[in-house]
């Protein structure tokens, strides 16, 4: 029995023994396959690492290609200029000319006019002896530019071409018309050329890149080489993995390629000797983790450092909103009297122009404000009670206005169905997300239209589900940008954000306002074909209040006869349907035809610009065949011909929906009951407490122009001064905050303590937009607030509202 144990207690040895290798083995062999996993990804940060210094490093450079062509372009047109301006021109004063305009660009090697093709006229004419004379019609390879240029009268780009004086260069080329403008260009005189010296190119642009490492290669692309040409470098040679740039020329691109002569990241092996690093693995897997615990721990400081400079940089945003406000409020200020009709037609134009820029810086602050407010977590909704009907009314007046400014592209709005009317949420936020999609839709669409549809699905007995979808036929999304699209500051490429305006914030601060409200935004686009933007959020019911449409807007009950030349969409008439039975009737030659006489019939004129002669003159036999039903016609358009004008038909201005129909034919009705309401308005007299005398200036100047008397104080004891002393009475005060002496809101504290002001109307006035100042000002005893720059109409609007309560209270 002994013996018997004891071999077994000998053999579980052994087989203990046994496996420890094995262990140990297993041991080393994960942790070598962990060491070379850990190396693996190094690797590849490091990759990615040396991609985005190679990704800066190109776009600097052809940063500096863009602008060497953007100034030789700059001074090609001045070239044109001259020539044209002088009418005896000679070698002395070409040269003397030439010579200012090359003193500023080091890449130009020459600047030259070619008068009927002959080249007469250039800079350095001593060393560009041998091309003086130079037939350039004559020369192969330049006349084909030549005819280009001259086909289509604009900048045409070519070479790097070797000249005959020696060198390379490449060579703008500018027709010279005697006359030129925008519908025709007439006489030419001959073509303004600007030679880029080639070799400056390389050695500000190329060299530098292949003095850090890099493989260059340059290909070329244009309207009349639809191939790819080689510049610089191999084009045999098979880049793994390039980095690229596209630089856009007047007349073609260059793309630019490079990757690092050594590849991204050496070659992941093991070491042969597998022995020895079996052997060191243990101490490397213990200093892999004190490594990887400092990395985590300086990352982790690098995240607080990250995060305490993002809160520093969204409260200087908020804080520097309000200084940019005040000047910019003069400025649309000014912009909005000088848009008076008093004026003339090219100052008006400059005075909208003024106010369309401004309005785009206010919308880009509005838009950090937001994006600062929603990172901070200050950023709330404004819960309330409001009618769908609305929301889509206030989409209609945003697809007109941006209608109005590329009336090519046709505005669509489709509405739900009449059902629930009341809602509870934040209609302003919900049409900002509107607005930006819509803003956006048309400043990528050239032609064809943008659509909007409106709609609700039932999500329980609570609450409903609002859909919104925004499509366009513009120039659409790649498919690579479209993750990145609701990134802050993205653009989808360079050439986009040269050639479209925008910060980049829009659609970021539509995505978290859409989440911040609980509900989701996605976007489908095909390049060149359209993109569709669609968001839903939820929306608990409303108090339901009773309809109050009137027996002529039931379904079946009144006839919309659209004459025209194409049919309604589809969708727009089955949405129209509900209130407007529609037909169509197909406008032709036949303008004596006599329209059914019907009591609930009207008509919609809808014919297509541009209005020709037979247009029109169909128009006029057509309305005087239709005297009868003259009170019951809308003409849709932008502008009412004089035609219609002659027979009292209305304007009514796209897009479509069936409160706007409603209101067009119930017109006449509402401006009669308007005018005899505004014949007994009684004038406002207000007192304006603002420190900035140049806002006062035109704060004042502003409200006169509306009828409105204004008396100006530069604080806020003066106003209190003003007011309690009873030698003039104002029906409200605009308070600006921030003043010297005494603020804003001290001077209405004060205001309120006095029993025979308390009724008065005090507006705040400022640049501040957070909501802490606005409940502030509300609880001091503020009326309402009023954030710079602000509309005078609706400020206005307001302050007869609030006057017409007091009249209308019994107290």
């Amino acid at each position: 029995m002994s013996s018997n144990k004891t071999f077994a207690n000998c053999s579980n040895k052994q087989s203990s023994l046994g496996l420890l290798p094995w262990l140990i083995g297993v041991a080393l062999s994960a942790c070598v396959l962990s060491l070379v996993l850990f190396n693996s990804i190094q690797q590849q940060s490091e990759a990615q690492r040396v991609k985005a210094e190679v990704r800066y490093t190109l776009d600097h450079h052809a940063n500096k290609l863009d602008k060497i062509v953007g100034k030789a372009s700059a001074n090609l047109h001045s070239i044109e200029v001259f020539v044209r301006q002088t009418p005896e021109l000679n070698q002395t004063s070409f040269e003397r000319f030439s010579t200012l305009l090359s003193v500023e660009n080091p890449a130009i090697r020459s600047l030259q006019y070619a008068p009927d093709g002959i080249l007469t006229f250039l800079t350095n004419p001593a060393l560009n002896q041998s091309a003086i004379g130079l037939n350039l019609y004559k020369a192969p390879m330049t006349a084909p530019y030549l005819e280009e240029a001259a086909l289509t009268g604009k900048t045409i780009m070519e070479g790097p071409r070797e000249l005959v004086q020696g060198g390379n260069a490449l060579i703008l080329r500018y027709p010279v018309y005697r006359q030129r403008n925008a519908g025709s260009n007439r006489d030419l005189m001959g073509f303004a050329a600007v030679l880029i010296d080639f070799e400056y190119v390389k050695q500000t642009v190329i060299e530098p890149l292949e003095q850090q490492g890099l493989i260059v290669r340059i290909q070329q692309k244009s309207p009349m080489h639809a191939d790819w040409v080689p510049i610089h470098g191999n084009p045999g040679l098979r880049l793994i993995d390039p980095i690229s740039s596209t630089v856009f020329f007047p007349y073609g691109e260059w793309a630019i390629e490079v990757v690092p002569k050594q590849g991204w990241s050496p070659a992941v092996g093991i070491h042969p000797f597998l022995v020895l690093l079996a052997a060191i693995t243990m101490a490397v897997v213990i200093w892999m983790s004190v490594h990887e615990y400092r990395s985590r721990k300086a990352m982790h400081a690098a995240y607080e450092l990250a995060n305490s400079a993002n809160e520093l940089k969204d409260k200087l945003i908020a804080n520097v909103s309000h200084e940019i406000r005040t000047p910019l409020t003069s400025i649309n200020s000014i912009a909005m009297m000088l848009d008076a009709p008093a004026y003339s037609t090219e100052v008006q134009d400059l005075g909208k122009a003024i106010k369309q820029s401004s309005e785009a810086v206010n919308v880009i602050v509005n838009d950090l404000l937001d994006l600062s407010k929603i990172r901070q977590g200050y950023f709330r909704l404004n819960h309330s009670s409001f009618q769908l009907a609305t929301l889509v009314d206030n989409t209609a007046n945003m697809l007109q206005q941006q209608w109005l400014q590329k009336p090519g592209v046709e505005p669509i709005l489709l509405e739900p169905s009449p059902s629930r009317t009341h809602y509870l949420g934040d209609r302003g936020r919900i049409e900002q997300v509107i607005q930006n999609l819509i803003s956006n839709a048309f400043k990528f669409t050239m032609f064809g239209s943008v659509k909007v549809r409106i709609y609700v699905v039932t999500e329980s007995r609570e609450r409903d589900q609002l859909i919104v979808e925004v499509s366009d036929t513009g120039v659409g999304i790649p498919q690579n940008d479209i993750e990145r699209i609701f990134d802050a500051f993205y653009q989808v490429d360079s050439s986009l954000q040269k050639r479209y305006n925008g910060a980049g914030l829009g659609l970021a601060i539509c995505r978290q306002i859409i989440e911040v409200m609980g509900g989701t935004i996605q976007v489908q686009s095909k390049p060149n074909l359209g993109t569709q933007f669609e968001f839903r959020v939820p929306l608990e019911h409303g108090e339901q209040q009773q309809d109050q449409r009137d027996s002529q807007s039931s379904p079946g009950n009144r006839i919309l006869l659209h004459v025209g030349d194409m049919a309604l969409d589809p969708h727009l008439a089955t949405c129209l349907e509900p209130d407007w039975q529609v037909r169509f009737l197909q406008r032709n030659s036949n303008s004596d035809k006599i329209l059914p006489r019907h009591d609930n019939a009207r008509v919609l004129l809808d014919i297509p610009e541009p209005l020709s002669t037979d247009k029109l003159d169909w128009l006029d036999q057509f309305l005087d065949t239709q005297q009868h039903l003259t009170q019951h016609m809308v003409w849709l358009g932008k502008d009412l011909p004089a035609v219609a004008e002659k027979h009292h038909i209305r304007l009514l201005m796209k897009p479509l929906t069936r409160q706007r129909l409603s209101r067009a034919y119930e017109q006449d009705h509402r401006e009669r009951l308007s005018s005899v309401e505004s014949a007994g308005l009684d004038p406002i007299h207000l007192l304006l407490a603002e420190d900035n005398s140049l806002n006062a200036k035109v704060f004042k100047k502003l409200l006169e122009n509306r009828g409105i008397s204004v008396t100006c104080v530069s604080n806020g004891a003066d106003a209190l001064a003003l007011l309690t002393s009873g030698s003039a009475r104002f029906d409200a005060v605009l308070m600006d905050l921030q003043m010297p002496v005494m603020d804003g809101l001290e001077a209405t504290r004060l205001i309120r303590r006095h029993p025979e002001l308390q009724w008065l109307p005090v507006y705040a006035v400022s640049g501040h937009v957070s909501n802490s100042m606005k409940e502030e000002c509300l609880h001091i005893g503020f009326t309402n607030f009023i954030t710079k720059p602000f509309d005078p109409d609706v400020l206005i609007e307001d302050i007869r509202a609030r006057l017409q309560q007091q009249s209308d209270s019994p107290d």
